[in-house]
């Protein structure tokens, strides 16, 4: 089965590479060469709506018109699907695979962790950090700092979240609780992996000169930005994974490609006409 790769970074290499050891013919994308049967499209697929990711010259609209047989893509908008299905093409959102999604979350702790204690003039049992969230990147970041003797507070919404904290030996308290203008005065690392601005202004203004904010959930805006002078860095850090990680990354894709295309195509065939180029 023949793959076309819209590749924005190293791991799509490594994705094309896997599934060619898998038996397809997975190439990247090149304007004019035609597209194969199956597509494997970045994430997010789209940023502006009309174009591919990495791919300003690649209309969205053109794809569809090229009748692919199926179309693999990140955090896929619901557009953009019901548009796909409307033409007959088969589509999978990644991002909506489970194991996929572990796999980078764990990539993602791993990558955090190497910042933080790069970044950090104190060993991890003299960082007192905290960690605004309990999705799989705050727990997997919550055991690995732990791990390495580091005093770890979760903040999360959900009371289980909170008990489960505990049970791992992190301390917990409710997000709410950021609200209070001294709530993250006692650490001198926040982490926040949860994709809501759940940190005021004052909170962050609590914070000791040093300290270190960073910032792992998608979007903007989720930590304010610390006053100028203030003494504290925030960094910005997402799409850890396909920067730090390539090849594990790149290998974790091309395996949820290679399991999607299964799910559609069972007995391992998709029909290999030829798909127009857009």
């Amino acid at each position: 089965m023949r793959v076309t790769v819209f590749g924005v970074d190293r791991r799509f290499i490594y994705a094309a590479e896997y599934l060619s050891r898998r038996g397809y013919r997975a190439e990247r994308y090149a304007p004019g060469a035609g597209l194969a049967p199956i597509l494997l499209l970045p994430v997010p697929a789209s940023r502006d709506g009309a174009t591919v990711t990495g791919f300003p010259g690649v209309p969205i609209g053109d794809l569809l018109a090229a009748r692919p047989r199926l179309i693999l893509g990140g955090n896929l908008s619901g557009g953009f699907t019901a548009a796909a299905r409307r033409a007959g093409i088969a589509v999978r959102d990644y991002m909506n695979a489970e194991t996929f999604v572990l796999k980078n979350a764990s990539l993602t702790s791993d990558a955090a962790l190497g910042i933080l204690l790069s970044e950090s003039s104190a060993a991890p049992r003299e960082n007192p950090t905290a960690i605004i969230g309990f999705g799989r990147i705050g727990k997997f970041l919550s055991r690995g700092l732990l791990s390495l003797g580091c005093p770890v507070t979760v903040f999360a919404r959900d009371p289980r979240d909170r008990t489960m904290a505990t049970l791992i030996g992190a301390r917990a308290r409710d997000t709410e609780d950021l609200g209070e203008a001294g709530a993250l005065a006692p650490y001198r690392t926040v982490v926040n992996t949860a994709p809501a601005r759940l940190v005021p202004r004052a909170a962050v203004g609590a914070l000791a000169p040093g300290s270190l904010l960073l910032e792992l959930a998608s979007g903007e805006g989720n930590l304010p930005n610390p006053d100028p002078g203030s003494g504290v860095t925030l960094r910005r850090a997402n799409g850890l994974p396909g920067r730090v990680f390539p090849e594990s990354a790149g290998l974790a894709l091309g395996e949820a490609a290679h399991d999607l295309i299964r799910e559609v195509f069972p007995d391992g065939r998709a029909e290999e006409e030829k798909t127009d180029s857009p």
